[in-house]
């Protein structure tokens, strides 16, 4: 005879949403707030920065200050019409360039006369817009179009940090607890933040850029399922959106530091040193019962849960304590949970778990598929975030919107998923996302209020998709490898959000409606793709790959 035990029962019991989930999910929250500032913070270190070219015999060296934007400008600089606004990095040709008074700097040549209009080259010195943010840009020398890719990249750096941190620490996650992946992984991306802010060159910056990323890679998924893996089956939804929320409250308060500091290196340090202060969370932050159940220690699962029960004021029946004392002398290994009796396996551990799930067709289909989702979403959700800047007026205002958008959606998606299930609202909320990033790149640029409507919808459609994604791939995947296989879901994702920092590039190729219609495209496919997936919608959390395969079917 096979032991079972029933986790969702059990916390049932001891309080399946009482003041010790919501005190626990508090702190996992600042966890989440502070992966924004890993994954968001280059969208304001890489910004361009607003500079001319020095005009010699115009600009004035022995000036401390020089003028960004003086009344002769528009006579020594052409007209740039792609950007709609005078060149950053070109100039005219003087007509006689060894005429200028080297002796004398005060003697200012600047008429029409003196340039050559028909002519233009490139600079290689410049002047900044006083009082303006300063950036890499002026640190390490990255000017013009032609040196962009140099912006970009970083973004694409950092999403390929976490690219290779999601199976790592999903693994990691798996086989060595929840808390450690959070608690580690956030004091060493704080310390690779802070060095960021420190760097002496570009290079260095890359390194720690991707170092920071990949550090900090797993604490969204191993906090995610942290959170709800302590919450019963009809609380899911509601506790995944209170730790949702947290991400872009984090998003929006990134924008608002550097909004005030204005200096990317003193950003990097006031953003990362809160980071370190995890390494406290020790004493704080239990690990997740769940995953000791299932990862066989038992007597701290047991002391977790009657400390559970007790700050809850309830009280862990008699019977239940008596199966949990069961385990301490039974063999781990032969223990199932919740596995159905008329199949029987002879270890529980998650490299086996993991074979099993590669040698099913339904879940190998799953992960390909879910990958798939995972892809898209990213892709649009932070290509749209990245581009936010460029709707209407002050880029921190606009980031900051398209980042507070998100919440009324994390918090709508509690009743769009309770009411009409997990499949129909991943499929639905796609196609939403489709059709209005269509209709974006066919509206007038002059109808400003209606571009911005409709780009601020589609960022609160792609977030409900999002946080769906979310709670529907924990919930597909058992228990004892569920990090390891939304770890893959969210590694492959990552390719969308590599994609996603070089749309400015996009735009220089293939014009300026090519990532809309990009996001439209891969959103309409992948809505349809969503059909595919079994529907979760108060069905248990699987904790075995059996009870995951079952999913779906109609006898289950």
């Amino acid at each position: 005879m096979v032991l079972t035990i029933d986790i969702d029962g059990l916390l049932e019991e001891v309080g399946e949403f009482g003041k010790y989930q919501k005190l626990y999910i508090f702190f996992l929250g600042l966890s989440l707030l502070f992966t924004a500032s890993s994954t968001m913070s280059f969208v304001f270190t890489t910004g361009d920065m607003n500079y001319r070219c020095l005009i010699n015999g115009c600009d004035s060296a022995s000036e401390t200050e020089v003028e960004y934007w003086p009344i002769w400008l528009n006579r020594t600089v052409p007209f740039d019409y792609d950007d709609h606004r005078l060149a950053k990095c070109l100039q005219y040709v003087r007509h006689n360039p060894d005429a200028i008074n080297k002796t004398n700097k005060h003697i200012f040549q600047c008429e029409d006369s003196d340039f050559n209009k028909s002519l233009s080259v490139q600079c290689d010195e410049f002047v900044f817009e006083s009082g303006g943010e300063t950036t890499i840009v002026s640190a390490f020398n990255i000017f013009c179009k032609n040196n962009k890719w140099k912006l970009t990249i970083v973004g694409s750096l950092n999403n390929i940090g976490q690219f290779f941190s999601l199976p790592i620490s999903g693994f990691l996650s798996d086989k060595y607890g929840r808390k450690n992946i959070i608690i580690i992984g956030s004091v060493l991306a704080a310390t690779c933040g802070i060095l960021r802010g420190l760097s002496i060159n570009y290079t260095m910056f890359l390194i720690l850029e991707f170092f920071d990323a990949f550090f900090s890679g797993g604490v969204y998924s191993a906090t995610f399922i942290m959170g709800i893996g302590l919450v019963g089956t009809k609380q899911r939804v509601f506790a995944s959106t209170v730790l949702s929320a947290y991400y872009p409250i984090g998003e929006a308060l990134v924008g608002i530091l550097f909004w005030y500091v204005q200096d990317w290196r003193k950003f990097l340090i006031f953003l990362n040193l809160p980071g370190l202060c995890f390494a406290l969370a020790y004493t704080i932050i239990p690990e997740s019962v769940r995953w000791m159940i299932t990862a066989g220690k038992t007597n701290e699962a047991i002391e977790e849960l009657k400390y559970i029960a007790k700050y809850n004021g309830k009280k862990l029946s008699e019977e239940s304590l008596k199966k949990l004392e069961m385990f301490k002398s039974t063999n781990e290994k032969e223990i199932e949970i919740e596995e159905m009796t008329k199949r029987r396996t002879t270890s529980c551990s998650s490299q086996q778990a993991f074979k099993r799930a590669m040698t099913s067709k339904r879940i190998i289909l799953r992960v390909i598929n879910c990958s798939f989702c995972w892809m898209i979403n990213t892709l649009i959700y932070y290509g749209l975030s990245m581009s936010s800047g460029s709707i209407v007026g002050n880029r921190y205002g606009n980031y900051i919107l398209c980042s507070l958008v998100e919440i009324p959606a994390l918090f709508l998606v509690i009743k769009i998923m309770n009411n009409c299930g997990r499949r129909e609202s991943q499929c639905a909320t796609l196609l939403v996302c489709s059709s209005l990033c269509i209709s974006i790149a066919f509206v007038p640029k002059h109808a400003v209020i209606l571009n911005v409507l409709l780009y601020l919808i589609g960022k609160f459609s792609i977030t409900i998709s999002f946080v769906i994604l979310y709670m529907y791939t924990a919930e597909m995947f058992p228990t004892e490898i569920r990090h390891s296989l939304l770890g893959i879901c969210s590694m492959f994702g990552r390719l969308g959000s590599m994609v996603a920092p070089q749309t400015p590039l996009l735009v220089t190729y293939f014009g300026e409606l090519s990532p809309l219609l990009l996001f439209s495209g891969s959103a309409l496919l992948s809505g349809l793709l969503a059909l595919l997936f079994p529907e979760t919608l108060n069905k248990k959390m699987p904790d075995t790959v059996l009870e995951a395969e079952q999913i779906g079917n109609s006898t289950s």
